[in-house]
Formats: C-alpha cells, sequence, structure tokens
C-alpha cells in the first residue's frame, strides 16, 4: 500500500502534463490505448520521484494490459482501454486488499466512486461513451471490425481524419491541451491519484454512508425472498445469448437491425 504523499501543486501539474505528453508519445509506437495510458501514468509519476510501481510489476501489467486493447482483445464492445487502464491505476492507489473485501465486500466502492468521478464521468461528457466501439462510432458515425484487415485500413483513415475523438497521436499536439483518448485518461487518473496520495491509506478506503451496507453478506437475508418470487414469475430470459457481433448491432441500429439478420422469428434483446 503507497503511503501518504504531499505532492505540491506546481509538481501535480507537472505529473498531469508529462502523463498527457508520454499517452501520445508511448501511444505511437504502442499503438495500443491501454498500456500507453498506464506506462504514460507510471512513467509521469517516475519524473517527480514517485514510483507507483516496481519496474518488473510494471512491465508484468503493460504486457496484460496489451490484451485490453480496443474494447477488450479489439472485439470494440468492451471499455476503451484508455479508461481500462486509468481505473486500474487509481483502485491500485486507493488500495482496497482482497483481504479488505473478503472482510467487507462493500469497499469494492471505494475504488470505484474515485475512478466513476475522475475518469468516466468526463469521458462520457468528452466521447459520449467509455465502450471503444462508441467512442469510435462518435467520431464519425462510423466504427468498423478491427479484427478485419480491410476494415482496419479505413478504421486508421477515420483516426487519421478526427485524431482529437479516438487517434493515438495528434500532431496539433500543445502544452497541457491533450486530445486523445489515452492522453485524457492519463491525465485525469493523475490527477486522482494525486488527491489520494495525499490521504493516509486507510482514508482512501472510506466510503459514503448511503452507500454503506450494500454488500451481499448484508442484503443477503433480506433478497432472499424477493429472490424466491422471481424465480416463480420465471423473471428473466437466462436460455437467450447474443454475440459480440449482434450486440453490437443491437447498440448501433436497435433491436429490428438484428432481427432483421436472425432466423426464423429469435426477438432480440431490448436495448
Amino acid at each position: 500500500m503507497l503511503p501518504r504523499i504531499d505532492i505540491p501543486e506546481d509538481r501535480r501539474q507537472r505529473i498531469i502534463d508529462r502523463a498527457g505528453h508520454l499517452a501520445d508519445e508511448v501511444g505511437v509506437d504502442l499503438l495500443a490505448c491501454c498500456p500507453a495510458t498506464f506506462v504514460a501514468i507510471c512513467e509521469a509519476f517516475k519524473s517527480e520521484g514517485v514510483e507507483l510501481f516496481s519496474p518488473e510489476t510494471q512491465d508484468a501489467v503493460t504486457q496484460g494490459m496489451v490484451g485490453l486493447h480496443g474494447g477488450v482483445a479489439m472485439t470494440g464492445v468492451g471499455t476503451c482501454g484508455a479508461v481500462t487502464a486509468a481505473t486500474f491505476a487509481i483502485s491500485y492507489v486507493v488500495g482496497v486488499s482482497s483481504a479488505d473485501l473478503a472482510r467487507d465486500g462493500n469497499l469494492n466502492y471505494a475504488s470505484s466512486i474515485p475512478a466513476v468521478e475522475s475518469v468516466i464521468d468526463r469521458f462520457e461528457e468528452d466521447y459520449g461513451a467509455i465502450d471503444c466501439l462508441r467512442v469510435r462510432y462518435n467520431r464519425v458515425q462510423r466504427a468498423l471490425d478491427l479484427t478485419d484487415p480491410d476494415a482496419r485500413i479505413l478504421e486508421l483513415t477515420f483516426a487519421m481524419y478526427e485524431k482529437e475523438k479516438c487517434a493515438m497521436g495528434h500532431p496539433n499536439f500543445e502544452d497541457g491541451r491533450d486530445q486523445t483518448p489515452p492522453a485524457r485518461g492519463a491525465r485525469y487518473a493523475c490527477e486522482a491519484i494525486c488527491e489520494l496520495l495525499a490521504l493516509e491509506p486507510d482514508e482512501r478506503k472510506v466510503i459514503p454512508a448511503h452507500l454503506q451496507g450494500l454488500s451481499p453478506r448484508d442484503m443477503e437475508p433480506q433478497l432472499k425472498k424477493v429472490v424466491e418470487v422471481l424465480k416463480e414469475m420465471g423473471w428473466g430470459r437466462p436460455n437467450e445469448k447474443i454475440s459480440y457481433r449482434d450486440y453490437r448491432k443491437l447498440k448501433l441500429k436497435g433491436k429490428a437491425a438484428v432481427e432483421r439478420e436472425r432466423l426464423g422469428d429469435m426477438p432480440a434483446p431490448e436495448v
């Protein structure tokens, strides 16, 4: 667990700006939003003498994050890699351990709240979404299959056409005015981490009163009767499955578009 570290305002700003620069620079080399964002966060803090991870741990985590690029394994249906890396770094600094969760499962809110407030809400404002598919779609109302070689050519063309919305580099880069998702994700995460490091380790794990008592262990006795009633009613559609390609159509074009391409009369899930 990281100790309390008070970082003066001028150093904070240097870390934030450095993270934006590095995210673009590293992104051009790696062409992968998730590891680029993570490396930028780590190296920005390291430039001001704060080591979030040991070099060995940083390298190991970076390797794992390559597979989270492009909405998880280039499928586009998962979360933007920049958001994933930023949330990972924030959660690590909050410091909720497996032992903490075993004692109180409600502590997952401690890591979630600063990530939502610092990164996710701001990404929604910037890009209209946090999932890779919609971030790219909102760029030019096109989002292609990243695993299709032909479509990949067009996707890179769109990335060059609207760099500030989803791309790995920006030629009109100005200090403190980073535009790409990795640059913004790294900057937003660094802001949050600076705030968290100013707190004592135990203070980072405090959750608001209105979210306390919501762990499964706390709620299970009250919910058992509700579960039995729902089972009797046959609530839900547990046997229905949907592929990620159908899910993508569902999100972009609605239920009717999926049903038109399905054989027979199998209905599509509700949006």
